[in-house]
């Protein structure tokens, strides 16, 4: 453990119109490095105490918006626009090729949150994670079939929704619809395609079999209403990916999103996963 503050820098990336800050936080010395990626409509500022605990355990960090979430510009609209395959393709080796130039090194853990692990996984699919350890927390497929009776009924619904809102508005209004925030039309499409045809739109781009370096780890939160067990395993499949039910880490809240707020005990199953890999060890 170390009590040393990193030093902070901002790299931006460009996706389409989005000017998207990739924020790295650097420790003295030579320490492994832990990539960061968000859940949908939650800005980077969020995970400050998750990035605080990997420091304190001896990582290096950096954490990338999604773009037009947080500090990321524009807000999306009709003219700026993004979906799963941006983040797949180009979102994701952008941020690792910035890391890569940044710290002279190869990640070793990518950590994904909700979208942020459904997007990790699927890069790790195509190849393009390298020979990092992949995790996601709170994150499972789209597919309706994993999800039971009333809410496959809501999830489906939700679907219908998201098509609807984006066709209208040019955006999805999650603020007003109390789930995510100012979301890309594009995005929100493909997610809804995704519950309705059991697919993520990136499926089609993959290769046929899977040969990983490192098996990823998959935690699911009890009680996670977004990512439920079922559909952490039916993500995982797309990677070999070993999957791990965890008791929520904060008392109140939506599991989902609330273990940012005591990542703690996340993080001790991730370290001994690392460890039992062979990983290198912080210092």
């Amino acid at each position: 453990m170390t009590n040393e503050t990193p030093s902070t820098t901002v790299h931006h990336l460009q996706l389409g119109k989005f000017r998207v800050p990739l924020t790295m936080r650097r420790l003295g010395g030579e320490h492994p490095l832990a990539l960061v990626l968000p859940a949908l409509g939650v800005p980077a500022i969020k995970y400050t105490r998750l990035l605080d605990s990997l420091a304190a355990r001896g990582y290096h960090t950096a954490i990338c918006e999604l773009p037009g979430t947080g500090e990321s510009q524009p807000q999306p609209s009709r003219t700026a626009d993004y979906g799963y395959n941006d983040l797949v393709f180009t979102w994701i080796p952008q941020a690792l090729a910035a890391v890569r130039e940044a710290f002279g090194r190869e990640p070793a853990l990518l950590l994904g949150h909700s979208i942020g692990g459904q997007t990790l996984t699927l890069a790790a699919r195509a190849g393009l994670t390298g020979d990092a350890q992949v995790v996601s927390v709170a994150a499972g497929h789209l597919d309706s079939r994993s999800w039971r009776g009333v809410k496959r009924i809501s999830v489906v619904g939700a679907a219908v929704i998201a098509h609807a809102s984006t066709r209208i508005f040019g955006y999805f209004p999650g603020k007003q619809l109390q789930f995510g925030g100012r979301e890309a039309a594009t995005l929100m499409r493909d997610w809804g395609s995704g519950i309705l045809r059991g697919r993520f739109t990136p499926e089609g781009r993959l290769p046929k079999t899977v040969e990983l370096l490192h098996k990823p780890l998959h935690l699911c939160i009890e009680r996670d209403p977004f990512a439920p067990l079922n559909a952490t395993r039916r993500l995982a499949e797309l990677v070999d990916g070993a999957v791990r039910q965890i008791p929520a880490t904060y008392s109140s809240g939506n599991p989902h999103l609330s273990w940012i707020k005591n990542p703690e005990p996340v993080l001790d199953i991730v370290q001994s996963w690392m460890d039992a890999a062979g990983a290198p060890r912080p210092d």
